[in-house]
């Protein structure tokens, strides 16, 4: 991860990237979830016969393996970029991020929210969303 220090201007230039990004995460989570989910079936329907990679059941399993799998490693790439940027993705479903920010010559946090059109709010170091204040 590159942390850095962001002005409000300069986090601002992000948002754009930031909503692409979190749509990405949000879509990839919600596949693999249910990946997981369909493979959690599969397994209870099929039980042992699942481990037979010749049956029609042990070969759904490994292509949804797959699947999983692929997604996962996207989903990670996904994150990584995020990371590149600089800031921190605090959650993922919310779509909170919060960039380091000096604000009367002390480092806190830029906090912005998914949908927020502008970068309107901090915090402290050792607080969070729910203590966010208007900049």
């Amino acid at each position: 991860m590159n942390p850095r220090v962001f002005t409000i201007d300069e986090a601002k230039t992000l948002i754009a990237k930031l909503e692409d990004l979190l749509d990405a995460l949000v879509k990839k989570k919600q596949e693999m979830q249910k990946k997981h989910d369909q493979l959690l079936v599969l397994d209870l329907i099929a039980g042992d016969k699942i481990h037979d990679y010749e049956s029609r059941d042990g070969k759904e399993y490994l292509d949804k393996s797959a699947e999983l799998e692929t997604l996962i490693l996207s989903f990670e790439e996904d994150l990584i970029k995020f990371n590149q940027l600089g800031c921190f993705l605090r959650d993922i479903d919310r779509g909170v991020v919060d960039f380091f920010h000096v604000r009367n010559n002390e480092l806190v946090y830029l906090c912005w929210k998914r949908g927020e059109k502008k970068i309107a709010y901090w915090h402290d170091l050792d607080s969070g969303y729910n203590e966010r204040k208007p900049l």
